[in-house]
């Protein structure tokens, strides 16, 4: 399910056209989504014989539609197979051709110029902004962790460090002025009793001695150790930091329990009782070595877990890939397009389909579905699936990815080496269908399955029938166009809470078959783009221009 917009942009891309053999019209609608993928084709005269009509769906972004649109007609005029009149074999070959030319490098170029970014200077300024953010979080936890400190944690963490200045990255290579004892956040030691820390602790004992002051910190006769004082957790993340002031510190529980200390006594005049105390902090700073011995240990073996872990996650991706997928994002390979194409020659109506966007005929009034839906957990669309070293996911998705079977794009779902462009896991090859017109058949409609998902193939057909049918107002004749816009704003959904059916993007096109109402179309009812101007359409075949939301 793709990103919503907080309200869904209605305004509508609609157009008319036709000739002396039918007449159609089309809109499109961005609706919740938060950029429009879709593209189309609307040629009545793609040679002097033929008319094509067409819809694209794209996904990952707008940009493989864009180019099936504005390069697929004339790759299929190329074919040796059209020129030779079998538009069926010619179909099949234009979409194997052009998702092929999706993997050349010039082609990668127009593609990434349509979506609007530079891959390179995009996944540059990615990490540059990256960068800048994990910078700004450190320091902003590095303010929040001291505004939280008393005054004498801070003096403690800068004016017993001789005025050096905290390492910010915790980075334990940094340099120091000498070896000395370090926490194991990588912080220069200020609580460790190391040579000099000994001898600040003995004078300040002493002073506090002659005022008569405890030096149990929380008036209760007792305190831990420095040992005792380390993290209960024993995080090598964390700063093993005890509170002056007796508010609530790190647990004692890191180290062996130890009897509470007694409290001092005012002077210290016994010279054994000295000597007894200095043999006593010795102790204590081997009992604090070891500590810090077995907390690397401790963050060794985390490290090693988390390595394993990584390993193990790996190992999964991996397992939902080809060897050889190993993808890369860029246009083409991470994104895709359905396209459902029908061609008009004659009496003859040709469609094919690769993907979920459909072509449904009217036949008096009864839906005939010229497509079929390709969707991985189909037995056909499954066991190519397999063939090729994927999985369907329980959710109908391939390897976790895609929810149809059939794309033109989507590169790095067809890495398999060993097999053929149309046997790969996700395929371009289309399904072709041939229906023969007579006077049954009034009217086609082709679209994305923003609207089918919504309605189905009948209830679409009735829908328009029902408009198509509908008295004239004034003598005017119908227009195509507008009964497509009122059919988007029937399919669009009230909000996004449900699980996304009306929230797609959205492009319908009606066809009629016999030329009703062509001779008063109005120039001014069409809306051209510059993108229609590129494709070469004679009657402007509504390509969208690529822009980015």
């Amino acid at each position: 399910m793709g990103a919503y917009l907080s309200q869904p942009n209605t305004a509508k891309s609609s157009s008319d056209g036709g000739n002396s053999k039918l007449s159609f019209g089309y809109s499109a609608m961005q609706g919740w989504r938060v950029s429009m993928e879709d593209a189309h084709n609307c040629i009545p005269e793609l040679d002097c014989e033929t008319a094509m009509f067409s819809v694209y769906d794209g996904h990952g972004g707008e940009e493989v539609a864009l180019y099936c649109a504005k390069y697929l007609p004339d790759i299929i005029k190329e074919q040796k197979t059209y020129k030779e009149g079998k538009l069926q074999k010619a179909l099949e070959d234009a979409f194997l051709a052009i998702d092929e030319k999706l993997t050349q490098e010039d082609v990668i170029k127009e593609l990434s110029q349509m979506a609007g970014r530079l891959l390179n200077d995009h996944e540059g300024e990615k990490e540059k902004v990256a960068d800048e953010d994990d910078v700004d979080n450190e320091e902003a936890a590095l303010l929040h962790e001291e505004a939280t400190m008393t005054i004498e944690e801070l003096l403690t963490r800068y004016g017993q460090n001789s005025g050096k200045m905290r390492n910010k990255t915790g980075d334990k290579s940094a340099p120091v002025e000498k070896p000395k004892e370090a926490t194991m956040n990588g912080d220069l030691d200020s609580d460790v009793p190391g040579d000099g820390q000994k001898k600040n602790r003995k004078k300040e004992e002493d002073v506090a001695a002659s005022a008569g002051i405890s030096s149990s910190s929380d008036g209760s006769g007792g305190s831990c150790s420095s040992a005792q004082r380390g993290s209960s957790k024993g995080d090598p993340g964390e700063e093993a930091v005890t509170s002056s002031t007796g508010e609530a510190g790190p647990s004692c529980s890191s180290a062996p329990c130890q009897p509470p200390c007694t409290a001092k006594s005012k002077f210290f005049e016994d010279s054994e009782e000295s000597e007894a105390e200095e043999e006593e902090d010795e102790s204590e700073e081997g009992s604090e070595e070891e500590e810090d011995y077995s907390s690397e240990e401790a963050e060794n073996e985390e490290e090693e877990e988390e390595e394993d872990s990584e390993d193990v996650e790996d190992e999964d991706e991996e397992e939902m890939m080809l060897p050889g997928m190993e993808g890369k994002e860029e246009p083409g390979s991470d994104s895709g397009t359905t396209a459902v194409v029908a061609l008009i020659r004659g009496k003859q109506l040709i469609v094919a389909n690769a993907g979920d966007s459909r072509c449904v005929v009217s036949e008096r009034g009864k839906a005939v579905d010229m497509s079929y839906d390709h969707k991985p957990e189909d037995e056909l669309e499954l066991a190519r699936i397999k063939n090729a070293g994927g999985k369907v996911t329980m959710d109908g998705r391939v390897n976790g990815g895609l929810n149809l079977s059939r794309a033109i794009g989507d590169h790095f779902y067809k890495r398999n080496k060993n097999l053929p462009a149309e046997e790969q896991m996700i395929s371009a090859l289309p399904d072709i269908k041939v229906l023969t017109l007579n006077d049954d058949h009034n009217f086609m409609v082709i679209a994305c399955d923003g609207i089918w998902n919504v309605m189905s193939s009948q209830e679409v057909v009735d829908f328009i029938q029902e408009r198509i049918d509908r008295p004239a107002k004034n003598g005017e004749p119908v227009v195509l166009s507008s009964i497509v816009e009122e059919l988007l704003d029937q399919c669009l959904a009230p909000d996004t809470s449900g699980d996304g059916t009306g929230c797609d993007n959205m492009t319908c096109v009606i066809i009629r078959f016999q030329p009703h109402s062509t001779n008063s179309l109005e120039p001014s009812k069409r809306k051209l783009d510059e993108a229609e101007v590129a494709a070469g359409s004679n009657c402007g075949d509504g390509i969208k221009k690529p822009k980015r939301d």
